[in-house]
C-alpha cells in the first residue's frame, strides 16, 4: 500500500533520537519504474541483507506505460509502504538506487546508482521527448552533467562505447561485472534440480525468449510457440516461453494468456514476468531467441542457440550484432524439429566464448564488486567477507496437462511399440504425418474443446478409479461416443479399455492412461489384440505393458 503521508516524513539521521527499534545509519531510496526494473531492484536488496545500518525506502516513478504492475510486484514481495513519487523531496536519504535510466533524476538529491536491467547498450529505442531514438540504458545528458549519477557496467568495452556516444558519461561509470551472469553460471550444477522442479523427466526443454516491440521474436513471428509445439513430440520436448516484462505490462496478464490460449492447451510453459526465467534458462537444452539480453546470457552459458528474429534496432559494433552474425538462425516454414535437433547434435559449448569474454568482466567477483560500490556511495564499510550468491528462484508455474494428442504408432514385428504424440490444439491445420505411421486422435475427458471427444478414436478418463467403476464408465462412454474405437478409464495399476464390438482389455503399466489406451488402439489396428507383454517407447521413456484380454 502507499505510505500514509498525512503526517510529516521523518528523515532517518544519526543525530535524531531513535524512534524505532534499530538505529539505522543510512536510508536508501529504491526508485522503481517498470516491472523489469522493479525486479532487478528487489534482487539488489540482497546486498543489504542482515545489515541493520541500512534501511530501504521505496517509491515508484510511474510515468511509463510499462509501469503497470510495479506497485503490485513490490506489494507481492512484502513492501507495505510506497512513498508517492511527488513526495520524495521530503525524504532524507543517503543514496538513490534505480534500475532504469528513464526516471526523473531532477527529483532526486545526492547520488543515484543506476543498475543495468539487461546486458549492455545494444538497442535503439524511441525517445518521446525528441521523437527520435535514443540508446537504451543511457541516462539523459542533463542528469550526467550533475555528476550525481553512477552507471553500473558489466565490461570496460561498454564504457568506451558510451564515451563515443556521449562524452558526458566520463566519470559517471563503474565497471563491476554482471552479478546475474555470475548467478547463472554458479547455478549450472543445479540444472537437474530445476529440471526436476519443472517435471521434465527425460524430455528436452526448448526455451523461447522474446524481447519487446515489433522486431522481437514474437513481434516478427507470433505463431512460433504454436508452431514449435506442433512440430515437437510431447514425450520428447517441453516448450517454454519467456517474454520481456514490457509485453506483460502493455497488454496485461489476461490478454497475454488469451493470445496464447491454444499454446497453453498444448502444454506451453509460460514463465511469469516476475520470476523463473533464470531457472528456465539453466534447465534449457536449447534456446530460441532474438536480439534481447537472454540470448547473450544463453551464449555465455554455452547453450545451443537459434535466433528466430534479429531486429534492425540493435546497435552496430556491439556484442549483440556479433551474435547475430555468428549464431545459427531458425528458418520459418518447415523443419522446425529438424533445426532444433541439428542445433542439439552439433553444438559446441565454446562457440561463443570469444564473444562473451567481451561482455562479462570480473566473472565470479561481480557480486562483491557491486556490493562494495554501493557501500562506498553510502560511506559505510561493507559487511565482512563475500556476499552470498543466492540461488535463483524456481519457476512457480506448471504447464497445463495436454488433453488431446495427435498420435502416431509403429508396432514392430519383435513386439515393440513406438508412440509419438503431438498436442492436438497446436495442430489445427493438417501437419505432415510421421512417415508411414498410423495416426489417431486420443482425447481425455477434461478436454475443453467439445468437438474433439466426437472426433476421437481413443477417449480416456485419466483419474484412477476401481476396476469395476472403470468398466462401467467405459461401457457408458461407448454408447455416448459412437465414433470412438477405444474407451479407457485409468485404474491404480493401469487402465481398463473397452474396444467397440470387441473385448475389454485390462492394461497393467506405469504410464498414464492416455498412453496405455493408445497402446490398445495400436494393437487393435494391427489385428493383434491378445494377451501379451509389449515394450512401449515414448520419447526416452520405455516401459513394459501387460495386456489381458477378456
Amino acid at each position: 500500500m502507499r505510505a500514509d503521508l498525512s503526517r510529516p516524513l521523518l528523515p532517518v539521521t544519526p543525530e535524531e533520537p531513535v524512534q524505532g527499534t534499530f538505529d539505522c545509519e543510512r536510508t536508501v531510496l529504491v526508485v522503481a519504474r517498470t516491472v523489469t526494473s522493479t525486479g532487478r531492484l528487489l534482487e539488489a536488496l540482497r546486498f543489504f541483507r542482515d545489515d541493520f545500518r541500512v534501511k530501504p525506502v521505496f517509491t515508484v516513478n510511474d510515468t511509463s506505460r510499462y509501469s503497470a504492475g510495479a506497485h503490485e510486484l513490490l506489494a507481492a514481495s512484502g513492501v507495505e509502504e510506497i512513498v508517492p513519487w511527488d513526495r520524495v523531496g521530503e525524504l532524507d536519504y543517503a543514496l538513490a538506487l534505480s534500475a532504469s535510466e528513464n526516471i526523473d533524476f531532477s527529483r532526486l538529491r545526492g547520488t543515484t546508482v543506476v543498475l543495468p536491467h539487461g546486458i549492455g547498450f545494444n538497442k535503439w529505442v524511441p525517445d518521446p521527448t525528441t521523437r527520435g531514438t535514443r540508446l537504451a540504458g543511457l541516462p539523459p545528458v542533463e542528469a550526467l552533467r550533475t555528476g550525481r549519477v553512477r552507471l553500473v557496467l558489466s565490461h570496460p568495452s561498454q564504457e568506451r562505447q558510451l564515451r563515443e556516444a556521449c562524452p558526458e558519461i566520463a566519470g559517471s561509470t563503474a565497471v563491476t561485472g554482471d552479478p546475474t551472469y555470475d548467478q547463472l553460471r554458479a547455478s549450472l550444477p543445479l540444472r537437474d534440480r530445476y529440471r526436476r522442479k519443472l517435471g521434465l523427466g527425460d524430455r528436452k526443454l526448448v526455451l523461447l525468449s522474446s524481447t519487446w516491440r515489433s522486431e522481437s521474436e514474437l513481434g516478427a513471428w507470433r505463431t512460433l510457440p504454436l508452431e514449435m509445439l506442433a512440430a515437437l513430440p510431447s514425450d520428447e520436448y517441453q516448450v517454454a516461453l519467456v517474454m520481456h516484462p514490457n509485453i506483460w505490462a502493455w497488454y496485461g496478464s489476461r490478454v497475454v494468456r488469451n493470445f496464447f490460449d491454444r499454446a497453453l492447451d498444448a502444454g506451453l510453459l509460460l514463465i511469469p514476468p516476475e520470476r523463473g526465467w533464470h531457472a528456465a534458462l539453466v534447465a534449457a537444452d536449447v534456446v530460441v531467441g532474438d536480439h534481447g539480453s537472454l540470448s547473450l546470457y544463453s551464449a555465455g552459458l554455452g547453450k545451443p542457440l537459434l535466433l528466430s528474429a534479429f531486429g534492425a534496432e540493435h546497435v552496430p559494433g556491439t556484442p549483440v550484432e556479433e551474435l547475430g552474425r555468428t549464431a545459427e538462425h531458425l528458418v520459418p516454414g518447415t523443419g522446425l524439429r529438424e533445426q532444433v535437433e541439428r542445433a542439439l547434435a552439433h553444438h559446441d559449448p565454446q562457440r561463443f566464448s570469444g564473444l562473451t569474454d567481451g561482455i562479462f568482466a570480473h566473472v565470479g567477483h561481480a557480486e562483491t564488486r557491486l556490493r562494495d560500490l554501493l557501500y562506498s556511495e553510502l560511506n559505510l564499510a561493507p559487511p565482512p567477507g563475500e556476499p552470498p550468491l543466492l540461488r535463483p528462484p524456481d519457476v512457480d508455474v506448471t504447464p497445463q496437462p495436454v488433453t488431446a494428442y495427435d498420435t502416431f504408432t509403429d508396432l514392430t514385428t519383435d513386439g515393440d511399440l513406438r508412440i509419438r504424440r503431438f498436442p492436438a490444439s497446436a495442430r489445427q491445420h493438417d501437419v505432415a504425418a510421421e512417415a508411414g505411421s498410423p495416426r489417431h486422435l486420443a482425447v481425455e475427458e477434461d478436454e475443453r474443446d467439445l468437438h474433439r471427444p466426437h472426433q476421437a478414436s481413443v477417449f480416456v478418463l485419466r483419474a484412477p478409479s476401481p476396476a469395476p467403476e472403470a468398466r462401467a464408465w467405459a461401457a457408458r462412454a461407448l454408447e455416448s461416443l459412437p465414433g470412438a474405437r477405444v474407451i479407457a478409464a485409468a485404474t491404480e495399476s493401469g487402465c481398463v479399455a473397452a474396444v467397440r464390438r470387441g473385448p475389454v482389455v485390462e492394461v497393467s503399466g506405469s504410464a498414464d492412461a492416455m498412453l496405455l489406451a493408445s497402446t490398445v488402439y495400436a494393437c487393435w489396428l494391427e489385428g493383434d489384440l491378445r494377451d501379451r507383454d509389449i515394450a512401449v517407447h515414448a520419447g526416452e521413456t520405455s516401459l513394459r505393458v501387460r495386456l489381458t484380454v477378456s
